[in-house]
């Protein structure tokens, strides 16, 4: 089966045809969808969706460019929200330094969150966008201490993965591989080993081609998984096999 690590199945272009959406990755394969939240709003929403499709788990967390501050009340409400039974992780967190936003409070945002992973022992979902120095530090300061880190869309690029890789994480890749222009995967994929690797699609955005300037849906992740086989040598169905075993590993809770 294909599975999606990260989608946004809470956004407008999907809430008022979710059924429609939900049928569309079925026929399309996708056995997995991990719904990621990214203020409390959308986590709850998360959870409400998880708890309609059996197929779709959540994560829940604070956004580094929404501006919703991880106070005591917003991680008090996210920890509630990793009790759900189909809650697998916290996320998505993060950095992000594109627009300039106030980087002292995003990263106290982060490292709160994060904290809070450590103390409960799960998984999380890094956001990471010109800021690779931080995150490097923020990542080495926490390896160890969490089931999991895995770096949503990843693109810092080959010579950052080789430390990411020593430090235990996992690495998404989604719609913009299968981009002819992009060239960086070719470099990463000689640092980062197979069971390193997952799928997503951070739908509704950034669709794979044949479909790119469309609205992204989780039932275009395998298009994503032929080229992860395409780009290491194995095949479709062997690949399958393997993301399905490092998700099952990726977001595994050790409580």
């Amino acid at each position: 089966m294909y599975i999606d690590t990260h989608a946004h199945l809470t956004d407008e272009s999907f809430i008022s045809r979710i059924d429609e959406v939900a049928n569309g990755w079925r026929e399309a394969g996708v056995g997995k969808v991990i719904n990621i939240g990214y203020d409390i709003k959308s986590s709850q929403e998360s959870a409400f969706i998880a708890q309609k499709y059996p197929e779709v788990y959540f994560c829940a967390g604070l956004h580094p460019s929404d501006g919703e501050p991880a106070d005591a009340l917003a991680l008090e409400k996210i920890y509630e929200l990793t009790r759900h039974p189909k809650c697998v992780g916290i996320g998505e967190i993060g950095l992000d330094y594109h627009y300039g936003e106030d980087r002292a409070a995003q990263m106290r945002s982060f490292t709160a969150q994060m904290d809070l992973a450590a103390e409960i022992s799960v998984p999380v979902s890094i956001h990471a966008r010109d800021c690779t120095a931080d995150m490097l530090s923020v990542v080495k300061a926490y390896a160890g201490k969490l089931p999991s880190i895995v770096l949503h869309c990843y693109s810092m690029g080959a010579e950052s993965a080789k430390i990411f890789s020593r430090l235990g994480c996992y690495f998404a890749f989604g719609g913009a591989i299968t981009f002819k222009n992009n060239r960086q995967i070719c470099e990463v994929k000689e640092v980062v080993a197979t069971d390193r690797l997952l799928t997503e699609t951070d739908c509704p955005y950034m669709a794979p081609v044949p479909y790119r300037g469309k609205t992204n849906e989780p039932k275009y992740v395998g298009l994503v998984c032929n080229k992860l086989a395409e780009l290491y040598g194995v095949s479709d169905g062997d690949m399958q096999r393997i993301l399905e075993e490092n998700t099952n590993n990726a977001f595994r809770r050790n409580k």
